[in-house]
């Protein structure tokens, strides 16, 4: 075996334990919850409000778009409603 062939079994191995420990913190996530929910007595309707009332964050891709949006709108504005582009006094 090359050098090679064991780093790349290495790193199998690695992210596997990667992934194992991933999901052993979201089962404990998980059980918290539900301990959580149990002790408070919330109810499934009680959890759907405040998922469905929240308001999504902006991201830096919805950021970007929406200004570049403005960007290009403020150049066009006069040739998309019919209207000759002011002309600039020089």
């Amino acid at each position: 075996m090359s050098k090679m062939d064991t780093l790349l079994k290495k790193q199998a191995l690695i992210a596997s334990q990667i992934e194992a420990e991933k999901m052993k913190a979201r089962d404990e996530v998980v059980w918290h919850v539900r301990e959580a929910i149990a002790e408070y007595g919330i109810t499934l309707r009680e959890i759907k409000n405040v998922l469905v009332l929240r308001k999504p964050r902006a991201t830096k891709k919805t950021a970007r778009k929406t200004t570049a949006k403005k960007a290009t709108a403020k150049k066009t504005t006069g040739r998309k409603r019919g209207r000759p582009a002011k002309k600039l006094h020089v």
